[in-house]
Parts: structure tokens; C-alpha cells; sequence
């Protein structure tokens, strides 16, 4: 197989540097995604008007939900190829491959037209007000149409992280975020065109990063084509694709909205809260950056490794993983606890922001000790080909924060309880996967590889 330099064998050479040298890009496109984020709202807010902001503001649950499914089926497609690279089968990874542009083609059809068909309503179910409803349909519009561009870099994105190289995925997240700014600002101060405008950019952008993925998967020295020609499924590379892709698309979706309905215990404290607990969420974004990174090249790592049947070395990554971020872990609780004080000020001016800020970041500090090491179990489950399990740990821990921040927050009448309640479902979550894990459920994910693995007839 010829492969380009920006690929990483994470079967062989040193555990520990692979996975940083794997994480590294990762954990740069996660930064960018947020500084594109805020780029993105500054320019409607400031350029266009506030009214403008909200029209987009609405519709951007809406998009978020759609990304989020595309994120997590390009999960599965990321663990398959990563499986087929590890034990060096080129036929089963072109089918791979194939299989994946037609789900995308596939997908991205089906999202479009029941996009379309249902953007009214939806915003009608979500009480659009009536001045931003117009442009708030028309951002969603624009966005449906443009939902092919956005499939296709994020499924791409997947095979390509899936054959070890995650530096190409994050040149293209840094192209489109570049090009969405720039296209922004032509659109809204040259063109005057406003949300349209705005949603046209962000369609653009994706579209000319998904094409660029598809020029390096057949130009980068991959050993594998993606055309028309060659979309043709396989129905057990799919089912493999779909088994893993599908639950991590419904986790990530049960995680949005577990969150929108603790929204409501957390509007039950009034707009200081509201305030205070936004800053809790986005400080906690910040330093999640690097757990996400190294989580999720842990699950590449499994899944190459799982392709060699290489036990030995995926025990010791994910042992190696779970310690590294578990120190990592007790020193950003150090650091938020000496630092809660300071941090809230970056977001507000407000004192009693602040100071409740302050102790929901005190509070929420303790979730770094043991947050890595969930993030890493569900991660290698996941790479492993066991993506359902690592779903219902994460819905249960998502899911029971809505009934313990009733308990302990609306019905007590003590705000602190909405943070108390968000730290213990979290470490609710992060006791059921490591239950699961230790308890029995990684030897049976090996097992049932194992027996794939003899039936297939695939070389070790």
C-alpha cells in the first residue's frame, strides 16, 4: 500500500508519541471550530443586527443536531477503515470506502428533502418569533441545500483520521473556517445580502473543503478511488459502518437534547444564573480540548490495532491514555479551582455573575478527575466495533440530569444543586462504561472480533 507522509502507522513505534502525534490536529481543528464559532456570530452581530443574530441564533439548534449525526456516523466510518487498514486488506477497504460515499450521497439527499419539507414547522414548533421567522427559514434553507458539502467533508474527514492521518482533516476544518470568515464579510459588507448571505458562506465553505477531501482521498497515495463509478455498497461493510455510526450519531443527539431540557431547571434561577452557568459551560468546553483530542485518537488506535489483533498493544494505549489524562485531569482541577475567581471575569463585568461562576467552576472542577478516563473507555469500545454500549452510558448519564437537577436544584431552590446534579451525573456515566469495561464487556468486544476475525479469514 502506498500511503502519504501525513499518515501514522498506529500499529507499530512508540504507543505514547503515535497517539500524541495523531491528537495534535485534533486538538487544534477542536480550537478552531470554537474560534470559527465566535467569528461566525460576531460578524452577523456586529455587521447585520442584532435581529440577524437571533434569526441565525434560531436556526442554529437545528444545524447543530445535523452536524452532530454527521459527526457521529463519521465515527463509524472512521473505526471500519480504520480496522481494514490494521489488517492490511485493500480489497475490504475499497469496499469500505464505497460503501461510505454512497451512505453519504445517500444521507445527504435524505436530510436535504426532509429539510426542506419540515423547516417551517419546525420553527413553528420551536416558537420562532414572528420578526425573525423569515430569516430564520431562509437561513435553514440554504443550510438543507448545502447539507451534501458538509456530509462529505465529515464523512471524508472520518476515513481519512480512519486511515491514521488527522493533519489533512484539520488543514481542510482551517480552510473552511477561513473561507467562511472571508466569505461572511464579502456576502454581508459588499453584497448586502444579511442571513442569506451568511448561510450561503457557510455552504460554500463546506462544500469547497468536502471537495478538497475528495481530491487527497484520491490523490494522497491512499490506495483507494472515491467516484461516481465506484459507489457501490456493500451490505456488510454498511452494517458495520451504520452499527457503530449510528448509536454515536443518537448519543451525540440524546446529549443536545438532555441539555436543552436541563435548560429549563437552569431558567427556573433567572438571567444572572442563566449568565453564570453559560461561562461554567464554555470555560468547561475549553478545557474538555484535550480529552476530546486524545479520546478520540485512542479510538483510531483500537481500531487499527484491532485490525492486527494486536491485544497487548491496545491494552496498554488505553492504559497509557486513561493515566495521562487522568493527570492532566488533577492538574486542570488545580488549576480551575485557583483560577475560579479570575476565569468569569474574561466573560463578564457583573460581580454576581461572576461569584456564582465562581462556585459552579469549583464545583464542576472535581468532573476533571475522572471525565478522561470516560472518554477514553468509550472511545476504545467504540473502536473495537462496540459502539452501543458506550451510547447507553452516555444516555443514562446525560438523561438523569434532568430528573437530579429538578432535585436538587428547582425543587430545593439552591442553584448550587444544578451543578452539584451535572458532577454527579457525570460521574454517574463515567462509573457505568468503566463497569462495563472492567467488568467483563472489553473481553466480549474482543471475543466477538475475534470470531469475525477467524471467520473472514483475515490475515493477522
Amino acid at each position: 500500500m502506498r500511503t502519504g507522509k501525513q499518515r501514522i502507522d498506529l500499529t507499530e513505534g512508540p504507543i505514547v508519541q503515535g497517539l500524541l502525534r495523531f491528537a495534535i490536529p485534533i486538538l487544534l481543528g477542536t480550537i478552531v471550530t470554537q474560534l470559527y464559532n465566535v467569528a461566525d456570530s460576531m460578524i452577523v452581530g456586529r455587521f447585520v443586527s442584532a435581529d440577524a443574530l437571533a434569526a441565525v441564533s434560531a436556526g442554529g439548534p437545528v444545524m447543530s443536531l445535523i452536524n452532530l449525526f454527521m459527526i457521529g456516523l463519521s465515527a463509524g466510518s472512521s473505526v471500519v477503515i480504520a480496522q481494514r487498514i490494521g489488517a492490511r486488506d485493500m480489497d475490504a477497504l475499497q469496499k469500505a470506502v464505497s460503501t461510505i460515499g454512497f451512505l453519504t450521497l445517500s444521507c445527504s439527499l435524505f436530510i436535504t428533502i426532509v429539510g426542506l419539507c419540515v423547516a417551517r414547522p419546525l420553527l413553528l414548533l420551536l416558537g420562532t418569533p414572528e420578526e425573525i421567522f423569515r430569516d430564520s427559514r431562509i437561513y435553514l434553507i440554504i443550510v438543507y441545500l448545502g447539507t451534501t458539502g458538509n456530509m462529505v467533508y465529515q464523512m471524508g474527514s472520518g476515513v481519512l483520521r480512519g486511515m491514521g492521518d488527522s493533519s489533512w482533516p484539520f488543514y481542510f476544518l482551517l480552510l473552511c473556517s477561513l473561507l467562511n470568515i472571508a466569505l461572511n464579510l464579502l456576502a454581508v459588507l459588499a453584497l448586502g445580502w444579511g442571513v442569506a448571505g451568511v448561510a450561503a458562506a457557510t455552504a460554500a465553505s463546506q462544500l469547497i473543503s468536502g471537495i478538497g477531501v475528495l481530491l487527497r482521498l484520491n490523490k494522497g497515495g491512499y490506495g483507494i478511488r472515491v467516484g461516481i463509478k465506484s459507489l457501490k455498497p456493500d451490505r456488510t461493510e454498511a452494517g458495520k459502518i451504520i452499527g457503530i455510526g449510528l448509536p454515536a450519531a443518537i448519543q451525540n443527539i440524546g446529549n443536545s437534547i438532555a441539555a436543552l431540557c436541563v435548560q429549563s431547571s437552569v431558567n427556573f434561577f433567572g438571567s444572572s444564573f442563566i449568565a453564570a452557568n453559560s461561562i461554567v459551560t464554555k470555560v468547561d468546553d475549553v478545557i474538555n480540548i484535550p480529552v476530546i483530542a486524545l479520546s478520540t485518537a485512542l479510538c483510531t488506535f483500537v481500531g487499527q490495532n484491532m485490525g492486527r489483533f494486536r491485544m497487548d498493544r491496545i491494552r496498554k494505549g488505553i492504559n497509557a491514555s486513561i493515566l495521562s489524562l487522568t493527570v492532566l485531569g488533577i492538574g486542570m482541577c488545580g488549576i480551575l479551582i485557583l483560577m475560579r475567581g479570575i476565569f468569569p471575569y474574561i466573560f463578564t463585568d457583573e460581580a454576581a455573575v461572576a461569584s456564582i461562576a465562581a462556585d459552579g467552576l469549583l464545583i464542576m472542577s472535581f468532573q476533571c478527575l475522572f471525565h478522561g478516563t470516560d472518554r477514553c473507555l468509550v472511545n476504545a469500545m467504540r473502536g473495537a466495533g462496540k459502539s452501543v454500549v458506550p451510547m447507553v452510558t452516555a444516555q443514562f448519564g446525560a438523561f438523569s440530569r434532568i430528573p437530579l437537577a429538578w432535585l436538587l436544584g428547582v425543587r430545593t431552590g439552591d442553584w448550587h444543586g444544578i451543578f452539584l446534579a451535572l458532577l454527579i451525573a457525570s460521574f454517574l456515566r463515567s462509573a457505568a462504561i468503566a463497569a462495563y469495561y472492567y467488568c467483563g464487556g472489553w473481553k466480549r468486544a474482543v471475543q466477538k472480533f475475534e470470531k469475525e476475525h477467524k471467520a473472514h479469514d483475515i490475515p493477522a
